[in-house]
């Protein structure tokens, strides 16, 4: 157990050295362009999230990282004390990874780097970031296993 919590601890770090190294990319090369991936659909776009998602909280830097702190160690605390299921510690992996990249950008710049914007049915959705894509992908894969064990421990008492 102690190996894949130390191959655990190493992917989180690589997926956070990712996250900065596609933020300082879009801060140093993309700065005011745009540049088109699929036209009428996804772009990278240069962003300054002063806020958390969707801006609320604009300007909140001191408060947004103290919340981030406190929510970092809530889901530290909810991983090492998880079960071996290892798609819930995933879930936290990725969650803790894009929590930990937003709160770094947050101290050193003052507010988030967000890029990736896409539009679907027509319409612009909010631009977000690698750090974003983590959280959102963590919690629904939590979602998932928190229902299963849900549905499947419900349906064992029976």
């Amino acid at each position: 157990m102690k190996k894949e919590k130390k191959y655990i601890f190493l992917f989180m770090i690589f997926l956070i050295i990712i996250d900065i190294i596609s933020k300082l990319i879009v801060v140093n090369i993309l700065k005011d362009n745009t540049f088109v991936i699929i036209k009428n659909f996804l772009k990278f776009t240069y962003v300054k999230n002063i806020g958390a998602a969707f801006g609320i909280l604009s300007g909140n830097t001191v408060f947004l990282i103290i919340i981030s702190l406190l929510f970092i160690y809530y889901i530290y605390k909810e991983m090492k004390d998880s079960t071996n299921n290892k798609l819930t510690i995933f879930s936290y992996l990725l969650i803790l990874s894009g929590a930990i990249g937003n709160l770094i950008d947050r101290i050193f710049r003052g507010f988030v780097v967000d890029f990736i914007s896409f539009r679907l049915f027509g319409r612009e959705m909010a631009v977000f970031n690698l750090a974003d894509s983590y959280i959102t992908i963590g919690v629904i894969l939590l979602l998932i296993t928190l229902l299963k064990e849900y549905y499947y421990g419900r349906n064992n008492h029976k």
